[in-house]
């Protein structure tokens, strides 16, 4: 340990000059370990780091008596206010992404004549306003306890140590006395949870307190916090990996508030929701027999061939090909990390496929809630249901894929499934309002006020992460007046259209992570965290 000592000796004949010692002790309680730093005289900042703390202390005064003896003479408490020259700075910044707590001390103050115990005066002061003062003997007097600073925060105090003039009366019968008064000034800091993680929600969501930029609540309902932009570092990792140990990374779209969580059961979840990164491949949304829809599909997510493909339960699941014959098709591939057949065209035509490398892996299983999906379609296909926040509304309202068209007799309404608006599951799409609202903030106005399917001009579709240069399907069914086998999906030019189902296109999941799910602190302080090179980690 390294400690900046201001000699001091007081003596007593006409007058009293004090030179007052203080033991700067700087000590920082980071990931499981303490750090002890010098402040030198000659140096007028040091910086201590811990985790992803950061405090830097300045003494921008240099409290000598060759610089400033003013400040070593026994002054009253007005006096030693006007002398701001002299206080010994603390600065405390939390360069991190995580919230931290820090307390400031003094403590083993003594010195060697008790009688001048009660006469040494200390000022501590906090963005300029006095917030305590001096300690008893021998005990560890809190000046500031358990604050708190924000992530990215910078908090200003400084220190100010006098001897009170009264001293001098109380020694004016002795003669020749040196006084040695000694102290040490202790800043203790933590991280908020220092060596563990914390909720992945109160993560993000004190991220957003920072990163206004990539960051911010969307205007719906229900306040959710999204991730907008471009390329926002948004990158998670869950612990999926390829068959070599490569990261199989996934990003965050969102801290989503109100969900209802089925297992367990929690009705009103805020929880994380994320995209796989990369497309598992080019598939069908669902596809029928040509007898069904004309062989196009039909709009009902909870019975869809690509659900049954990502979710469990569907190990067995079979369907007739176009020889008539049995076959076991998008039977809970996905899940179960293995190989098999899988729809990806009209008329029930199917590939082989195999996700025994891209399949989503134990560890991420555990992570995965199952929640209740909103499925709910459109009213009409009026424009102005079609604006980004009005998709928010229409994708949970209680309008299905095949009530505009159900009893009309046409040969693209003509399948007898029913339909929902909510489906309980682990695994689904992302809905036209993710990639409206991902937006970045200097484009919300304007491309809010555009329909999505509009958002192939003014650069609204470069402006959201959630366009990936590629059409892709969303989960929101879409009906018209003669058919119901049409679905949303994201086109490649950036607008949002209608499509049949059965066409094969990229497919990227997305699920909701259980509320219990927890970030671990950032690893590498070099990187930002979230980034492709440096992703989220989940406990």
């Amino acid at each position: 340990m390294k400690d900046k000592k201001i000699g001091s000796v007081l003596k007593t004949e006409s007058k009293v000059i004090a030179y007052v010692v203080i033991c700067l002790v700087i000590i920082v309680l980071g990931i499981s370990y303490a750090l002890f730093f010098e402040v030198k005289g000659n140096e007028k900042n040091q910086i201590v780091k811990a985790g992803t703390l950061e405090f830097t202390y300045a003494n921008g005064s240099q409290i000598t008596n060759a610089t400033n003896s003013d400040c070593f003479i026994p002054m009253n408490n007005e006096e030693a206010l006007r002398h701001s020259e002299c206080e010994y700075k603390i600065s405390i910044r939390n360069a991190g992404t995580l919230p931290g707590n820090y307390s400031i001390n003094l403590s083993n103050v003594s010195v060697e004549n008790p009688i001048a115990l009660n006469k040494l005066k200390v000022i501590l002061k906090k963005e300029g306003q006095v917030v305590s003062d001096y300690p008893k003997e021998g005990t560890t007097t809190s000046l500031v306890t358990n604050e708190k600073i924000e992530a990215g925060k910078v908090i200003n105090y400084s220190v100010q140590v006098y001897v009170d003039k009264s001293l001098a009366e109380a020694l004016d019968d002795e003669k020749n006395i040196s006084l040695k008064i000694n102290g040490d000034a202790v800043v203790n800091s933590e991280e908020i949870n220092p060596d563990s993680s914390i909720l992945a929600t109160n993560f993000i969501t004190e991220l957003a307190k920072i990163d206004t930029t990539n960051l911010t609540k969307d205007g719906t309902k229900d306040d959710n916090i999204r991730y907008v932009g471009a390329s926002p570092n948004n990158y998670i990792d869950i612990g999926d990996r390829t068959k070599s140990g490569e990261k199989i990374l996934w990003r965050v779209i969102g801290v989503m508030n109100h969900i209802n969580s089925i297992e367990p059961l929690e009705e009103d979840s805020t929880l994380l929701k994320i995209i796989r990164a990369d497309s598992i491949g080019d598939l069908s949304w669902d596809v029928s027999a040509s007898n069904i829809n004309n062989g196009n599909g039909v709009n009902e997510w909870s019975q869809a061939d690509l659900m049954k493909l990502l979710n469990p339960g569907y190990n067995d699941n079979q369907d007739i090909d176009n020889e008539g014959g049995l076959i076991t098709v998008n039977n809970s591939l996905y899940w179960n990390n293995s190989s098999g057949n899988c729809y990806n065209n009209d008329y029930n035509a199917y590939t082989t496929c195999d996700f025994s490398v891209t399949g989503i892996s134990e560890e991420a299983k555990n992570k995965i809630a199952k929640v209740r999906w909103n499925t709910g379609s459109f009213a009409t296909r009026n424009g102005g249901e079609w604006l980004p926040l009005n998709t928010y509304n229409a994708e949970r309202s209680n309008h299905d894929g095949k009530e505009q068209c159900i009893g009309k007799g046409y040969p693209l309404c003509n399948d007898e499934v029913e339909r929902t608006t909510t489906w309980d599951g682990y695994i689904g799409l992302i809905y036209p309002s993710d990639y409206g609202l991902a937006v970045e903030l200097g484009k919300r106005n304007l491309c809010f006020s555009k329909t999505l399917v509009d958002w192939n001009q003014d650069d609204c579709y470069a402006s959201s992460w959630l366009h990936f240069g590629t059409t892709h399907y969303t989960l929101t069914p879409i009906t018209g007046e003669e058919w119901a086998e049409g679905i949303f999906l994201i086109k490649s030019d950036g607008g949002l259209a209608a499509q049949r189902l059965s066409v094969g296109f990229p497919t990227r999941p997305v699920v909701y992570l259980k509320s219990s799910t927890r970030i671990l602190p950032n690893s590498n302080s070099k990187i930002e965290y979230g980034s492709k090179e440096n992703p989220f980690i989940l406990k």
